[in-house]
């Protein structure tokens, strides 16, 4: 039987994917207490040197795509196991 689910996902581009990186680090660094939001991922995407527009965009497609998902306003990013 083939493994469908593990190439489901939309392919991103590079920038996509370094802003994935990005947002991997932070969410997994993020306190238990603690719950970013999809503003949070933006402020932190424009931290690291991205235009505004530019992280917005990436947080949509990432979302879209489904590198990205939000639970009640919480952006969580998918196990790829």
């Amino acid at each position: 039987m083939l493994h469908l689910m593990e190439n489901s996902r939309t392919p991103i581009n590079s920038s996509e994917e370094a802003a994935l990186d990005h947002l991997n680090q932070y969410l997994n660094a993020a306190e238990d207490d603690e719950s970013p939001t999809r503003a949070d991922a933006v402020a932190h995407l424009v931290a690291q040197d991205v235009e505004r527009a530019d992280a917005q965009a990436h947080v949509e497609q990432l979302l879209l795509k489904g590198y990205l998902y939000e639970v009640e306003d919480e952006m969580r990013i998918p196990s790829r196991s």
